[in-house]
């Protein structure tokens, strides 16, 4: 076999397996959620959570959003590499769950900005701190150097992977 072909197949190999424990994944992460979510309940019983939430959509979006505090709706289209009329119908879903409010722009009338409300900012930190406690717990088996060196060529990854998507 060439080194090619075994380059190759170790690809494959690493791609199957990522996408085999990613439905274990997920599935192991919308429990927990569910669990954050009623927790989060619990400390404002008036409101009411939806339900089988799009947590993945939530948590992109809001990823965009919670850095700077407040952005435009273009903005917003741009970081989730959508269409300004699905990252409008993304911002309703937001809105209507309260996790974003809309605001005018002081500078512009015609610019709409989306920001997260308290709600939002609860959510998005509770998932957050979800995902860095399993990346912890997944990394652990690692040594420190071994970790060091994963992060940084996945970094390479994924700068590759934005350049190419350009």
């Amino acid at each position: 076999m060439s080194k090619d072909e075994l380059y190759s197949n170790q690809i494959t190999v690493i791609v199957h397996g990522f996408m085999q424990v990613w439905n274990r994944f997920e599935a192991t992460l919308s429990k927990e959620l569910a669990q954050i979510q009623e927790s989060l309940q619990g400390m404002h019983p008036q409101r009411e959570y939806q339900q089988n939430a799009n947590y993945e959509l939530f948590y992109r979006s809001c990823s965009s959003i919670y850095p700077k505090g407040n952005i435009t709706m273009g903005e917003f289209s741009s970081a989730l590499s959508v269409p300004l009329s699905t990252a409008t119908r993304i911002a309703d879903w937001l809105v209507d769950h309260e996790y974003i409010q809309r605001l005018p722009d002081t500078d512009d009338r015609r610019v709409v900005r989306v920001a997260l409300t308290d709600t939002g900012k609860e959510l998005f930190k509770a998932i957050d701190r979800y995902i860095r406690q399993r990346m912890q717990q997944i990394l652990s088996s690692l040594t420190t150097e071994e970790r060091t060196t994963l992060l940084n060529l996945v970094s390479k990854v994924l700068f590759g992977l934005k350049e190419a998507a350009r």
